[in-house]
């Protein structure tokens, strides 16, 4: 019986830091959210196990080896931006440590899957923070990312239109989606690509988009797995898990 894919998950964290301004008084509130809780529902009932690593622990706890990477049957990175898987303690401090974007790029090469979510620090970013442009993530992606700021934001919401009906990801989705999604990244297909789902009303934008890397599978997702870029009416539309479940599956090679 083959064993049930597992991938490892990295991202959707943040602390949010309030202060509150009374006359001559102040004070602050912190918060601390993980917004992939809905993310890692979907894995759970679609029976894919995974490790889950917080943004805030991406720099020291994301694998440092290939043959770490190996465990796994894919990786998913959602809303966390290059800097924290190149800059570590360490190299602060000043020691040389590997470059972890190259270790992503050579477990593909080897047949492991990758996903990337959209997000303000996903692709190239808010601000271009998220800063993947150049880097050997770009080099897997089946899309060219934008040398600058490529978030769109759509306040009047929007669904997907698919154009490749028939392709696994889709597998028991009914052609008519619910809900609807309130921004996304602008990403450029490449030519050995393939866009399965583009957003009509914005150019035809690619809204998902496949290929493959060496042996390995990846998948681009304009639009984040959680909220604001995926709104709660999509969240909780009951087809939107098993969507779910199908990418990652497709990129661990089970569908």
């Amino acid at each position: 019986m083959k064993k049930n894919p597992k991938i490892l998950f990295a991202g959707e964290a943040i602390y949010m830091l309030t202060t509150i301004y009374k006359g001559w008084d102040s004070f602050s509130m912190g918060k601390y959210f993980e917004h992939g809780k809905y993310f890692e529902k979907a894995l759970t009932e679609n029976k894919i196990d995974y490790d889950y690593i917080p943004t805030q622990k991406v720099m020291e706890e994301f694998p440092w080896t290939l043959n770490e990477l190996k465990k796994y049957d894919a990786i998913v990175i959602s809303d966390v931006g290059s800097d924290t898987f190149l800059i570590s303690e360490r190299t602060m401090n000043g020691e040389k440590t590997p470059n972890r974007l190259k270790l992503i790029e050579k477990y593909v090469e080897e047949g492991g899957g990758f996903l990337m979510w959209g997000g303000y620090l996903s692709f190239t970013g808010l601000f271009a923070k998220a800063f993947y442009k150049n880097t050997p993530i770009e080099e897997i992606l089946p899309v060219n990312l934008m040398p600058t700021d490529d978030r769109v934001e759509v306040p009047e919401g929007f669904l997907p239109k698919i154009v490749e009906k028939s392709h696994p990801v889709f597998n028991g989705i009914p052609e008519k989606w619910e809900g609807w999604f309130l921004s996304y990244n602008r990403l450029i297909s490449k030519e050995n690509s393939q866009t399965l789902a583009v957003i009509e009303e914005y150019n035809n934008d690619p809204f998902l988009v496949v290929g493959e890397y060496g042996k390995g599978r990846t998948m681009a997702s304009a639009v984040d797995c959680a909220h604001h870029g995926a709104a709660p009416s999509f969240l909780n539309w009951k087809y939107s898990k098993i969507l779910y479940g199908n990418m990652v599956k497709w990129i661990c090679k089970v569908i």
